[in-house]
């Protein structure tokens, strides 16, 4: 429970009475409609050492809804025949972050969840559908092997042993290493990726036998409009991080395939959101301040000669500029929890 209160001149002050996290961003979302400082409030608590208060409070409400999913998931099931679950959300969502802790829920319940990820289903690079300018369209439903990947899961669900596709990235190949996998009596297919929300992507399996869930970040608290915050900066913000921490790249890199990725999902993943049995938002109140750090400095070497790029990178640095950040402790203890924020430096 948070301890800071906005007192009614739209100073902080320490309460007694103490916050739950809803009426926490509530205030900060007050002081922001009279046009006040939303932020600043925020940037009290975290120097108050009220993080891992605030941290805590966010996980707890996170579990509550991913219990009534998993409850939901369960029922079927056990009811109705539930065979597979389909995770799907744009990029940086936190789809694999997402079918974690759904997979621990679901493990608690005495069900053996299977995931699959549908990159590893990715064509090879020579065979990938091209953009419209003549590149390789790496967004597009078609690159994945469609055929392979229907095979496989009605194989799956007919009881076989499957061998099982890994994608390498450095290579730009898919690549078979021995690994199987065969479902039990008690296993639930999770199938995750971008696309899993697409009905094209295994037509030939009943509806019926399907549990759709869309992921999605939506910023929870917006800091008022000066601070120019875009609906998909939270997910740009991971973006950049993940890209540098996992792949290599640099920030400019990040924001030059960035239009062709929202290009994408219009095209092939937002209009699919609306069939999706649940939803569930992966946002937390202190995503900026874990990342601002690192990505704070992955956006100053985006070079002027790069005016567009250049441009957005001054926009989220002003951003990031105002926002406290954790402490190491504080980021420490939350880094293995959320996907984006793992790091493979010296592996």
């Amino acid at each position: 429970m948070i301890d800071i209160t906005a007192s009614a001149n739209g100073q902080q002050q320490e309460s007694e009475s103490r916050l739950s996290l809803e009426e926490f961003c509530g205030n900060i979302r007050r002081l922001e409609s009279q046009g006040r400082d939303g932020i600043a409030l925020f940037n009290e608590a975290i120097s108050h050492g009220m993080a891992p208060d605030l941290i805590a409070e966010d996980e707890v409400q996170h579990s509550r809804r991913l219990e009534r999913i998993t409850t939901e998931i369960t029922r079927r099931f056990r009811t109705e025949g539930l065979r597979i679950v389909l995770v799907a959300g744009p990029s940086c969502s936190g789809k694999t972050t997402t079918s974690r802790f759904l997979n621990h829920m679901l493990r608690d319940n005495g069900i053996q969840p299977c995931v699959v990820s549908l990159d590893n289903y990715f064509l090879n690079l020579d065979q990938r559908p091209l953009d419209p300018n003549g590149n390789i369209d790496y967004e597009s439903f078609y690159g994945l092997d469609l055929k392979q990947l229907s095979r496989d899961v009605s194989s799956l669900l007919a009881g076989d042993q499957v061998s099982m596709p890994t994608y390498d990235y450095v290579l730009g190949q898919r690549t078979y290493r021995g690994n199987t996998l065969k479902l039990e009596n008690n296993s639930l297919l999770f199938l995750e990726g971008l696309h899993a929300l697409n009905p094209l992507l295994i037509p030939n399996i009943e509806d019926d036998l399907k549990f759709r869930l869309f992921i999605t970040a939506q910023a929870t608290i917006y800091y008022g409009e000066k601070m120019g915050l875009d609906e998909h900066d939270n997910r740009l913000l991971r973006r950049i991080y993940r890209d540098y921490n996992s792949r290599g790249a640099s920030a400019l890199q990040t924001l030059q395939w960035w239009p062709g990725v929202l290009r994408g999902e219009n095209l092939w993943i937002l209009p699919f959101a609306s069939h999706a049995d649940a939803w569930f938002n992966t946002s937390m109140v202190f995503e900026f301040s874990a990342i601002k750090s690192r990505v704070a400095q992955l956006l100053k070497e985006v070079p002027e000669s790069e005016p567009v790029e250049y441009r957005i990178a001054q926009r989220l640095s002003a951003i990031l500029d105002r926002i406290a950040p954790l402490s190491k402790e504080d980021f420490a203890a939350i880094a293995p929890k959320r996907q984006f924020l793992l790091s493979n430096e010296g592996k």
